[in-house]
């Protein structure tokens, strides 16, 4: 008796999954591939004019996003648009500098800036 019985639960559980595979409608799925966007890399370091010192913790404002130098006076712009931006770069006791650049052509940017 045991033996019929786990024979229909095998046979109903069988139809069942049969019953639920039919059921699946198949799909098919188109894979695109995009471009992969090429990273924009610019290095570039901030100084003292005069003493040619490292200054760190001058700012550099690019499209509305500011970049801190760090402790040697190194800043790195990473994936902003190709193209001609303006750079604000500005510390406290030295005059503020605007400079117009195109960063596709630029590879490392060297920043004087003036005590007031």
């Amino acid at each position: 008796m045991k033996k019929f019985l786990l024979l229909a639960i095998f046979a109903l559980a069988t139809i069942n999954l049969s019953a639920a595979n039919e059921a699946k409608p198949v799909t098919t799925t188109k894979t695109e591939t995009k471009a992969q966007v090429q990273e924009l890399v610019v290095k570039g370091h901030v100084v003292d004019a005069s003493t040619n010192e490292m200054l760190a913790g001058a700012t550099i404002t690019i499209d509305g996003q500011k970049i801190y130098t760090d402790l040697d006076g190194n800043f790195v712009i990473k994936n902003f648009k190709q193209g001609k931006v303006s750079l604000k770069i500005s510390m406290i006791s030295y005059a503020d500098q605007t400079l117009e650049i195109d960063l596709s052509n630029a590879s490392e940017l060297n920043v004087k800036m003036k005590q007031i």
